[in-house]
């Protein structure tokens, strides 16, 4: 993907200083200049861009588990299955 080696090198450094894995670096052009855009490159940003939502909605699913759990802790029982299985059927309803 990457036809610049600067572009190749930046996201291995990006990778490296935050300490995540270098298929979850994406670099996306500032359009701050821009007066015609390209498709290829735009393209590219809205892939990032679906990337970083489906990421932020499995963080939150996941916050949302862990309280879950916390709360059936507090109240003695540690049906985490349970919890599970109605997240599951919820977000089958959702689709």
């Amino acid at each position: 993907m990457f036809k610049n080696t600067k572009i190749k090198g930046a996201v291995f450094k990006a990778a490296s200083i935050f300490g995540i894995p270098v298929n979850q670096v994406h670099p996306v052009k500032c359009y701050q200049e821009e007066m015609v855009l390209n498709e290829s490159v735009d393209i590219l940003a809205l892939l990032a861009l679906r990337q970083m939502l489906h990421w932020a909605e499995d963080h939150l699913d996941n916050a949302q588990m862990r309280e879950a759990v916390s709360v059936m802790r507090l109240r003695g029982t540690d049906d985490v299955q349970g919890i599970r299985a109605r997240d599951d059927e919820t977000s089958s309803e959702a689709i």
